[in-house]
């Protein structure tokens, strides 16, 4: 039997690109992240809320509705 080969889901990707602007910038705004990436303001949102549930991610409040995106502490 053959091993298979699976590729990341685009979730897992979002995550990783999510992660990785997140350790080169420093802290972003969601707004900020969607601006880098490109990718639209909802998948970025459903990115950092799966990253910000396993604590990969840590949110901070700067305005009522703004929120700023940092790396945890969890993260290898």
């Amino acid at each position: 039997m053959k091993p298979t080969i699976t590729q990341p889901s685009s979730s897992q990707s979002f995550d990783r690109k999510m992660l990785l602007l997140l350790r080169r910038n420093g802290a972003l705004t969601i707004e900020g992240l969607t601006q880098l990436t490109g990718i639209e303001w909802g998948q970025v949102f459903q990115s950092v809320d799966r990253l910000s549930r396993t604590g990969k991610v840590l949110l901070t409040a700067v305005y009522p509705s703004e929120y700023r995106v940092s790396v945890g502490r969890t993260v290898h």
